[in-house]
């Protein structure tokens, strides 16, 4: 295990950030201005300016091993699953994630903690340095990404679990050469960057891919799992695929819980309980396990005791990932923002909770496929829809969501602009034996697991 991270200081003729705020606030404008400009402000620009900072910075992502995560869906909770096991074996490791769900600093998690606002203070001051001297100017994701893998050298991490933020050919994390890289799924998203056929986005997803270097490869049609091996062929990169080299079996629901077994290489799970009632969970769970296998057979993690691995599955959080919080009503929480994530949860909304009043609480993003997400919600059989557009500062107006739900829906749509009043409003229309799933956004799907928990528990100590 490494030791106390080492604070240095960025050269004296910068003008350096003095607070947290200032970094967010600074952020905050440069994403304005790319958006004013039409340039990705969630995304990566220019991969060469993150890699001349990063050379700047002495390459500080080469200081840790490292574990590289792709894919449509799924890539955040299998990046913070594989975060969990690294830990429990007695190492240090960052996450780096997008986007956050409670807390921004939560996107640079160290040992399960988000960054302390000194520390990511400390590392943005390093990259803003680079951006001062040169003259140039980074993308928020860019600028984040440096900072995360400056953040990372500073706390003396042994690993680095490191999420694509779009993509991953010309994605800004791509330049880590890590121990194994991890494609979770190919799906539709992102279209307009990635290209419209599933080959196309999947050839972006292998460019992670590198050489000699094993590659977990995710249920995905026979087309872009083609173009996967392809590229891993070419680049002699081991793959083990899922279904084949590794797998789920028996998953059942139980409750707002999922129990199945998991079968990754040699190692066989019974019996693990995880704390959501969606099998795509089981399917992310199988990556980390399979990813946490195919290290410590290379003799770089030690081993984990099975009952240990089953206690930090059922124990773990994942929040907003199709996660069930119980109550009166009880509410789902889950930040679908495309259309196969918004079919998964629909599914789970008419199974899990039939015969339940449901009421949707929907805030979507500005982006190409907000209305076919839309469409896809539809499908869950809800009996109401509330719209709101706080806290999501790119949210698609309200009232443009609730006129388009009500061309296709007969279901009621109602707008209230206020997250908070919407929240109570939408579980006043659930009532105490139904579900109010909130989706559409992860900030919105935040904001509200708070006023969930904290209305939890006030009840628990009410007279």
């Amino acid at each position: 295990m490494r030791g106390r991270r080492t604070k240095t200081c960025p050269p004296s003729w910068t003008v350096p950030f003095s607070s947290y705020a200032e970094v967010t606030d600074f952020l905050r404008g440069v994403e304005i201005d790319c958006i004013l400009r039409g340039r990705p402000s969630d995304g990566t620009v220019s991969l060469g300016a993150v890699a001349r900072c990063l050379h700047e910075l002495k390459r500080p992502d080469l200081a840790y091993r490292s574990i590289h995560v792709t894919g449509t869906n799924g890539k955040t909770t299998v990046s913070r699953m594989i975060g969990a096991l690294i830990r429990a074996t007695g190492l240090t490791v960052g996450v780096y994630t997008s986007p956050h769900v409670m807390n921004f600093r939560e996107r640079i998690a160290i040992n399960g903690q988000p960054i302390g606002e000194e520390e990511l203070v400390d590392a943005c001051n390093h990259v803003k340095a680079f951006l001062d001297v040169h003259g140039l100017q980074l993308a928020p994701f860019e600028f984040l990404t440096a900072a995360a893998f400056f953040a990372f050298r500073a706390a003396k991490v042994d690993y680095a679990v490191i999420e694509v933020g779009i993509g991953g050919r010309q994605d800004a994390t791509n330049v880590v050469a890590p121990e194994l890289s991890v494609i979770t799924n190919v799906e539709y998203d992102h279209a307009e960057m990635l290209g419209e056929t599933l080959e196309q986005i999947a050839a972006e997803k292998a460019g992670i891919i590198k050489p000699f270097t094993p590659v977990l490869c995710g249920p995905m049609p026979d087309g872009p799992r083609a173009v996967v091996l392809s590229r891993a062929a070419a680049l002699k990169a081991p793959v083990l695929v899922c279904g084949q080299d590794y797998e789920v079996s028996e998953f059942i629901r139980a409750g707002y819980t999922g129990v199945c077994t998991v079968t990754a290489g040699s190692s066989t799970h019974p019996q693990l309980r995880l704390p959501s009632p969606a099998a795509f969970m089981a399917t992310n769970a199988a990556h980390a396990l399979m990813a946490y296998d195919v290290l410590r057979k290379r003799g770089l993690l030690p081993e984990i005791d099975g009952e240990e691995i089953g206690r930090l599955f059922e124990e773990t959080e994942w929040p907003a990932c199709c996660e069930v919080l119980s109550g009166t009503p009880a509410v789902l929480l889950d930040n679908a923002h495309n259309i196969p994530a918004a079919m998964r949860l629909a599914t789970i909304l008419r199974t899990t909770f039939e015969g339940r009043r449901s009421v949707l609480l929907v805030s979507l993003g500005q982006n190409g496929q907000w209305k076919q997400v839309l469409r896809a919600l539809a499908g869950a059989g809800a009996d109401r829809l509330i719209v709101t557009g706080d806290p999501h500062d790119r949210a698609v107006p309200p009232d443009l969501i609730a006129e388009q739900w009500r061309a296709w829906s007969s279901v009621a749509a109602e707008v209230v602009d206020n997250a908070e009043a919407a929240f109570t409003r939408a579980l006043q229309a659930a009532g105490l034996h139904g579900v109010v799933a909130v989706t559409g956004s992860p900030q919105l799907a935040g904001y509200c697991r708070s006023l969930a928990k904290s209305s939890a528990a006030e009840t628990l100590v009410r007279p």
